[in-house]
């Protein structure tokens, strides 16, 4: 015979043949009596102790019953590593076995395993030799393969599972073709070529909730877990509620009867230790940190070294800007990375450009971070975010309170631009969504030595604790800031930070601490001549004395303070001073002097154009006119106050201003109607920490 010559050959008895050409070379037919094809049974035995999954268990079904002509030829289960893919799959796939009469097939392709990886063209050997195809009628070309597989499966009811699937090349030629077949996938990929081109469906799979964590430990471990509930829920919360780190934990139980479920909390409390808690100690299928090298090891240069950096930081989520200025790149580059971070399933999106890790993920890109990265390198990155920081918070500042004095701050250029604040709200809404960042920044700051940034950040967040009152974070990083400032020896901002930090002791009513830190600033703004300063200090002095009852002291400060500030110039701090000096006197019962003081502070805010403080005065003036009997006057200017505070998302103004109209009401006779301003009022005292809400709620 000639080469190109076709032989056909058939021995024996045969319904059908299957025809696939060799496309390395010459044709050859290969010839399968279809009658007696095995029927193959592959599935990987079922999972015990299952919970949860029940939607993506109904989905699964839905599609199974849906009409070959109109059904996805694929579901796509994708998660990360020890999310319980397989888990699922093949749960799902024992329940519906005898809906596929001719069998069904299993392969694990092993995609993110460096060394054993399967490609399509091993994947497809073999499946071919499940059905029975061995020897030479087995192709040699990957075509030629995928034809021979798709001719034998079309019109059969076959169950297709693909697991741990890495790239859409991997798995295309293993898709049978026929509609009476159907193909499950699991993988750490989004596989977005599939849903393209293929049609295929993707089912996303996320760690276990709270409440059905606890119920896979219980499952496992027994009463042991039960016995315990807040250790158990403590153990769930370590194990990320990963379907993976929760068996492990729960057999480490189950094989050592005297570790008690505290015992184990204990051990992964230490989260460097955690992935080493986790090994089951059998296999690298049942070690977590082996599951996640598999995923990361996979990635190219670039998403790799992101991901290990990104282990670096330590506030709960980042946001893309964040993220480039942190690994040194370009925005468009950065977003290309994160989002095939997110694709292998080793990043979450956290909300618009905002990404964050699962727990045990963000220690094990810790851990990367640590062995892969040179110290210097890590160093540097944290010094290019916390600059950016620096530099954003500081211009948001200048929008937020842009007619409070400053000492002045050199914050070094960042490597990427700070975001653009075009207006107060878009200045306050930035720091909204970093504020546990900047905590966390600042706390890391001072840890790894950068103390200039570590106190520059709290110097610059006080125009947003100024204005959203986070009480609890206010304290904790002006600490911090001072601890560092005074590492660095720059004086100013030591008085600023202790003046600062002083409000929030105020308004937590730890006045002997404010007071404490209030005559520090005092001293150190006298001693560096910085009369704006020193009238600050004097100024808030005299509040925590009106507070305290002290009002003849109040408004002996309050007037020292006031002088200060018509001396320099400064009407913003004589506002200021004339709505403290104001209360001192409404406290006094002296209204006919406090009258004129807040029309007066009133006017000066409306001048600035400073609409949070215009509602402060109002406020001021609300209740001064309840005082006098001028209901209808004190209800205006309350729902002035109130409309104010609303439009510019000042939180604390706003809950005075309920507290005012609820005074008002009560007044008035009208119980109801107040109590529902009460609490709202309470509501939002509630969300900024402030004790006033038990104040209210004592009522």
């Amino acid at each position: 015979m000639s080469e190109g010559d076709t032989h056909n050959e058939l021995s024996g008895s045969a319904v059908n043949v299957v025809q696939a050409r060799d496309i390395s070379g010459g044709v050859h037919i290969h010839h399968i009596a279809v009658a007696e094809l095995p029927i193959p049974r592959q599935l990987p035995p079922d999972v015990g102790h299952f919970v949860d999954r029940e939607k993506h268990i109904e989905r699964l079904h839905v599609w199974l019953d849906t009409p070959h002509d109109r059904a996805a030829p694929a579901e796509v289960i994708a998660g990360a590593g020890g999310v319980g893919k397989t888990s699922l799959a093949a749960h799902w796939a024992h329940q519906v076995r005898d809906r596929f009469p001719d069998g069904d097939l299993y392969l694990d392709l092993r995609g993110y395993h460096v060394e054993r990886s399967l490609s399509a063209s091993e994947g497809l050997d073999y499946v071919l030799r499940a059905l029975g195809v061995t020897g030479e009628r087995l192709p040699v070309a990957l075509d030629a393969k995928a034809a021979l597989y798709r001719s034998m499966l079309h019109g059969r009811r076959i169950l297709v599972l693909l697991d741990n699937a890495a790239t859409t090349e991997q798995i295309r030629p293993l898709l049978p073709g026929s509609p009476t077949c159907r193909v499950v996938i699991t993988s750490r990929s989004r596989l977005t070529g599939l849903m393209i081109k293929e049609g295929a469906h993707r089912m996303p799979l996320d760690t276990l909730p709270p409440d059905r964590a606890i119920e896979l430990l219980e499952q496992v471990a027994g009463d042991r877990v039960r016995d315990d509930p807040a250790s158990t829920a403590k153990l769930a919360e370590y194990c990320g509620h990963l379907p993976l780190a929760l068996r492990i934990a729960a057999e480490r139980l189950v094989a050592s009867p005297h570790l008690t479920v505290a015992d184990l909390v204990e051990e992964l409390a230490e989260e460097r230790e955690r992935l080493d808690a986790l090994d089951s100690g059998d296999d690298e299928f049942t070690n977590v940190r082996a599951v996640f090298s598999w995923s990361y090891r996979a990635l190219p240069a670039d998403a790799a070294r992101m991901f290990r950096l990104l282990g670096l930081v330590t506030g709960p989520d980042i946001s893309g800007a964040a993220a480039a200025v942190l690994a040194g790149l370009p925005a468009v580059k950065a977003r290309r990375v994160l989002d095939a971070l997110v694709g292998a399933h080793l990043l979450q999106v956290n909300g618009p450009h905002r990404y964050r890790f699962h727990d045990l993920l963000r220690v094990y890109a810790a851990h990367c971070a640590e062995n892969d990265e040179s110290e210097t390198d890590r160093q540097a990155a944290l010094h290019r975010l916390f600059t950016w920081y620096a530099y954003s918070i500081e211009a948001a500042a200048q929008v937020i309170t842009p007619h409070f004095s400053r000492i002045p701050i050199s914050v070094a250029e960042p490597v990427a631009p700070a975001p653009d604040f075009p207006d107060r709200l878009t200045a306050l809404h930035w720091c909204d969504s970093e504020q546990a960042n900047l905590v966390a920044a600042v706390q890391q700051a001072a840890d790894v030595g950068e103390h200039t940034l570590a106190w520059q950040m709290p110097v610059g967040l006080f125009a947003f604790c100024l204005v959203r009152r986070p009480l609890a974070d206010w304290v904790t990083t002006h600490l911090v800031g001072l601890a560092s400032v005074r590492h660095d020896g720059d004086r100013l901002a030591e008085v600023w930070l202790q003046n600062s930090i002083a409000l929030a002791y105020r308004d937590l009513r730890q006045y002997d601490s404010a007071l404490e830190y209030f005559q520090l600033a005092l001293a150190g703004w006298r001693a560096e001549g910085v009369r704006w300063g020193e009238a600050w200090a004097l100024r808030d002095i005299g509040g925590v004395y009106n507070l305290l009852g002290r009002n003849a002291e109040a408004i002996g400060t309050l007037n020292e303070s006031l002088a200060i500030h018509l001396e320099e110039d400064d009407t913003w701090g004589e506002a200021t001073a004339l709505a403290l000096l104001a209360r001192a006197n409404h406290s006094l019962g002296q209204f006919e002097q406090a009258l004129p003081q807040l029309d007066r502070a009133l006017e000066i805010r409306r001048d600035h154009g400073d609409q949070r403080n215009v509602g402060n005065a109002l406020n001021d003036l609300s209740q001064l006119h309840d005082s006098l009997g001028q209901f209808d006057q004190a209800m205006a200017e309350a729902e002035e106050a109130l409309d104010i505070h609303r439009a510019v998302e000042y939180w604390h103004g706003e809950a005075t201003a309920h507290e005012r109209l609820a005074a008002v009401l009560d007044h008035t006779g009208q119980a109801e109607a107040a109590a529902e301003h009460w609490r709202a009022a309470i509501t939002l005292y509630d969300k900024l920490g402030d004790p006033r809400a038990d104040d209210i709620r004592n009522r």
